[in-house]
């Protein structure tokens, strides 16, 4: 616990000097931030994955499947009778080994991945990399992207694709990859239009009958499931696995209010960029893509496994767009305050998500 908050702090910190101290004279400084950041997220990485309850299963997954090289000469080496494991992931274990047949470089590696994926989607998106790592370590990296491998490795692919969002066909193409490491990104399928400016009234009436349906507890989902007989088809994408739990739903508790409070601010620093005309293509899509997380979040509050894993595709987007209109927009002496609200926000948000640490 201590050291996750500790390398939240470091990332803070890089972001407040990133921001607001220029270093003339030394071309080589954010190279060498650069290469400290990953050790010392590898280092974080490391320590996470000797407590998170799924790595062990992932080393008797990885135990378990062949070479590449032994698979093509014997017709067999990727059958796995024990666990339910797609296609792409036991192919990318097979290939894997080919070169190495350590677990430990091969976690290292799918770490060399992740992060090198969201790092290029920063770039494409024109998003800063130093507003982006301390939200990402915050809320998805510490249990999704350390723990949960093949949907982490899923994750990639959609940034990927989002990279692509005005090419359909590559954008597709991708979540068909990607739908080989984990089924549920078939659920990405639904943010094909995110790339688009929406009209606002839409948005917010969507919001009003989401908000609707969540205060007077109405489980449209699983009725229109059942109503149109896709109760098979929903099991096959695995989306039937997360919707149906036994876990209690925390209605109108401090996760609601979270969410009531991003859609209003989110509208608020949209209007104010769509005022300045300074509303691009890439703050379009991000805000596409934060406000479904809030939304979809309401219509499946009956199913809090959906508002818990599912989610993870998106559950970033809100504060990257909040984050960077913040470091963007405020020059003056109230910055700090929002900065302020921001930091303490990502370590409680840390505080809860590691608390596996514990």
């Amino acid at each position: 616990m201590l050291l996750s908050l500790i390398v939240l702090l470091y990332f803070i910190v890089v972001q407040f000097f990133a921001n607001n101290i220029k270093f003339y004279g030394n071309k080589g400084l954010p190279y060498f931030v650069l290469f400290l950041s990953f050790v010392i997220l590898n280092i974080l990485r490391i320590y996470c994955q000797l407590f998170f309850s799924d790595i062990p299963n992932y080393k008797s997954i990885f135990e378990a499947i062949q070479p590449i090289s032994f698979v093509m000469s014997s017709g067999y080496g990727l059958e796995l009778y024990d666990a339910d494991v797609e296609i792409g992931f036991r192919v990318f274990i097979s290939i894997y080994k080919f070169f190495c047949n350590d677990f430990f470089y091969f976690l290292f590696f799918i770490s060399i991945v992740e992060l090198s994926v969201f790092y290029f989607f920063c770039k494409r998106c024109k998003i800063s990399p130093v507003n982006a790592f301390p939200i990402y370590i915050a809320l998805t990296y510490i249990t999704f992207q350390i723990g949960m491998l093949r949907q982490a490795l899923a994750f990639c692919f959609f940034l990927l694709a989002l990279v692509y969002i005005n090419r359909k066909i590559i954008y597709i193409l991708f979540l068909l990859l990607g739908f080989t490491f984990h089924k549920s990104i078939l659920f990405c399928v639904f943010f094909l239009w995110s790339d688009k400016f929406i009209k606002k009234e839409i948005i917010y009436g969507v919001f009003l009958i989401s908000l609707f349906l969540y205060l007077l507890k109405i489980d449209i989902i699983n009725y229109f499931v059942a109503y149109l007989g896709m109760d098979e088809e929903v099991k096959a994408a695995r989306v039937g696995f997360y919707m149906n739990v036994d876990r209690e739903n925390n209605f109108l508790g401090i996760g609601f209010w979270e969410r009531f409070i991003s859609f209003i601010l989110m509208n608020v620093v949209y209007a104010d960029l769509l005022k300045k005309n300074k509303i691009t293509v890439n703050h379009n899509l991000i805000y596409n893509l934060g406000i479904s997380v809030i939304i979809l979040q309401m219509i499946f509050f009956s199913s809090p496994t959906i508002t818990s894993r599912l989610r993870y595709y998106i559950v970033i987007f809100p504060f990257i767009f909040l984050s960077e209109y913040i470091y963007s927009e405020y020059k003056s002496g109230i910055k700090w305050i929002y900065q302020f609200l921001f930091f303490m926000y990502l370590f409680m948000y840390l505080y809860f998500q590691a608390s596996y640490l514990q």
